[in-house]
């Protein structure tokens, strides 16, 4: 048996880290991340609900972004428990949640129910400037 050149076991690398890519991060629809935008920024809008509605509400859209999420990206046609890498997702998360918890803390220690209304519009754009870069990087569904 031959053993490959350096360059013919880089090529082959190269190429296992591609077809993995193309498995984890597939091409989603351009809709995708416009709806994954509206429900976040639903769920920081909730908050000005009264809190029993606020929960309901919030369990509901998250349901509805998990099932999404699930149905085109993690768990699509003839794929099944793909998951993202977590040191591509912590800078999301990261930003996500810490628009939350900075919207609960000011709320919380001002009163201004308001802020609400911008940490939706700065999680909307999180989601959409990162469905930009994802389309980018990774190609746009049809």
């Amino acid at each position: 048996m031959e053993t490959p050149s350096p360059q013919d076991a880089r090529a082959t690398l190269d190429q296992l880290s591609a077809d993995e890519d193309a498995v984890r991060y597939p091409p989603l629809p351009r809709w995708f991340f416009a709806a994954q935008a509206v429900l976040t920024a639903c769920l920081c809008l909730a908050q000005l609900l009264p809190r029993s509605d606020a929960r309901n509400a919030m369990f509901a859209l998250a349901v509805a972004a998990v099932v999404l999420g699930a149905r085109y990206w993690l768990f699509r046609d003839q794929v099944s428990g793909v998951w993202p890498s977590l040191r591509d997702t912590l800078p999301f998360l990261a930003g996500i949640l810490g628009t939350a918890v900075a919207c609960l803390v000011i709320e919380e220690t001002t009163g201004a129910w308001w802020c609400w209304i911008i940490g939706a519009v700065v999680v909307a754009g999180i989601v959409l400037g990162t469905g930009r870069r994802y389309r980018k990087t990774y190609g746009d569904a049809a």
